[in-house]
């Protein structure tokens, strides 16, 4: 099966950059503005994207505070079921691993995913370390 799998290297603290993936604020400011989450383990989100035409919804599996974020995707939003984010504190900033897994086959759906992750976690980075992303409605027509 294949996954997609993004690392980057962030500058900002393990504990701001787990905020940012945990609560509904932190994600309206780079991945979606149509976002709800609730908090602690086995809570659920969803995430709505282009008017609300394309929505994932989530459930918190695992939650290791600063470390460790692992959400079930809940619906049908994509072929691939698990998002993962690992956070190690490396001097002065974080490096992030992020996993989307579960992917039956590497095809279209797969790709665009792929992409959107890949312009998502650059929006992170971006909203970390200068105060703005780019979430949805604001990304790029990719």
């Amino acid at each position: 099966m294949p996954d997609i799998m993004h690392c980057l290297k962030l500058h900002a603290p393990a504990g701001k950059v787990y905020e940012a993936i945990t609560t509904a604020n932190g994600i309206r400011n780079w991945w979606t503005r149509d976002a709800v989450l609730e908090p602690g383990l086995g809570g659920t989100g969803e995430f709505g994207f282009f008017g609300r035409r394309f929505v994932a919804k989530v459930q918190s599996l695992e939650l290791e505070q600063p470390s460790h974020v692992k959400w079930k995707v809940t619906n049908a939003a994509w072929p691939g079921d698990t998002i993962e984010f690992d956070l190690s504190p490396e001097d002065k900033h974080t490096r992030l691993a992020f996993a989307h897994r579960g992917f039956a086959t590497a095809d279209q759906r797969y790709a665009s995913a792929t992409t959107r992750w890949g312009f998502y976690l650059l929006s992170l980075k971006q909203y970390l370390e200068t105060g703005k992303g780019t979430p949805n409605p604001d990304d790029a027509d990719l």
